[in-house]
């Protein structure tokens, strides 16, 4: 990929799936790299033993993005790191799963608009300001998902995070443009990870989901690292306010299981 050897790039939510596919894939274009993690220690470790063993250079940081008013300060630690930063990776997130009447009052509702959709945008406006006052160009990256244009059921909280998302990414894209700031989003479909690759790989799930699918099978995190890198890349250059789809044809398709 054009463009990445030495960029020093901020990745939310690190410490697996998607996160520590995406870290992998640009440890291996030449990213310096800082990786965010809240909880999952062992997970983090794990990403930041394999960016070292590919020789990549990588710092570890911790933040629970719950606490929106640590993210400031969470933003400039990471800013000092490498002298400064060239892309941010908002991955990090929560999938919350429940029905509408379950949640009435709104309690995970309003938690999962504060980790997916808040926090992107509080640090996004930050690295952004951070940007124009260095007077450098930057690139971010906003990892949404397949449920912010086609949804179903238990989906309302995480729907309407990525929807919004998707929704701040254009009008960011368009705000920043002019001082060289592009703002994508990566939408990724049915990809499995660590706490669902079981469940997902179990014979009548997987024909479930496979058979919904043109591609006939599921995406992989190195996959999204891989869209991720090139968003970044000047392969991207003209490229800005725009969704990045990866889900196998699913959504086009229109054909989601029942749950």
């Amino acid at each position: 990929m054009k463009g990445l050897q030495g960029r020093r790039v901020f990745i939310t939510g690190a410490s697996s799936g998607i996160g520590a596919g995406m870290a992998k894939v640009l440890a291996g274009y030449g990213c310096k790299l800082v990786l965010h993690y809240n909880r999952n220690e062992k997970g983090i470790a794990q990403t930041l033993a394999t960016v070292k063993e590919m020789g990549g250079e990588a710092e570890i940081i911790r933040g629970d993005f719950e606490q929106l008013d640590q993210l400031d300060k969470l933003f400039e630690q990471a800013w000092q790191f490498f002298g400064g930063l060239d892309a941010l990776v908002n991955n990090a997130g929560l999938i919350t799963k429940t029905l509408s009447l379950k949640d009435p009052a709104g309690e995970k509702f309003s938690r999962t608009l504060a980790v997916n959709l808040h926090a992107p945008y509080q640090l996004s406006c930050a690295f952004a300001k951070a940007c124009i006052e260095a007077k450098q160009a930057g690139a971010i990256v906003n990892n949404s998902s397949i449920h912010g244009q086609a949804t179903c059921e238990w989906f309302a909280a995480y729907a309407a995070s990525k929807a919004a998302l998707d929704a701040v990414t254009k009008v960011q894209a368009i705000e920043w443009g002019k001082y060289g700031i592009r703002v994508n989003v990566l939408a990724p479909g049915v990809v499995p990870v660590e706490r669902t690759f079981d469940i997902l790989n179990k014979p009548e799930m997987e024909q479930k989901w496979t058979n919904a699918m043109p591609a006939g099978r599921y995406g992989t995190v190195e996959e999204m690292g891989e869209a991720t890198a090139y968003l970044l890349s000047e392969h991207s250059s003209w490229m800005s306010g725009s969704i990045l789809t990866l889900d196998g044809g699913l959504i086009a398709r229109g054909n989601y299981p029942q749950r």
